[in-house]
């Protein structure tokens, strides 16, 4: 599932993602997809968190697989844009 705060912090994570889980924020969030994106638990077994305007970073990194940029960009298109 993927949620944000109003701080602009994206939550990729399994559970109750009803609060934010970045560190030192706990904000209430709004659930932007229920898609599990399962390649983030071999980060962190509870998922990730990554600010929005670095979401970027996850469809520019090369070792990225290419399935999970595939669902980025699925879920969050305006990242399309970026690409040159």
């Amino acid at each position: 599932m993927i949620s944000e705060c109003r701080s602009g912090h994206i939550c990729f994570g399994k559970g109750d993602l009803s609060s934010c889980r970045m560190k030192d924020c706990g904000r209430p969030t709004v659930i932007i997809s229920p898609i599990d994106i399962k390649w983030f638990y071999k980060i962190n077994e509870l998922g990730l968190c990554i600010n929005r305007n670095d979401l970027h970073m996850i469809t520019e990194d090369r070792n990225m697989p290419k399935d999970v940029k595939k669902t980025i960009l699925r879920i969050f298109p305006q990242l399309e844009e970026r690409k040159y």
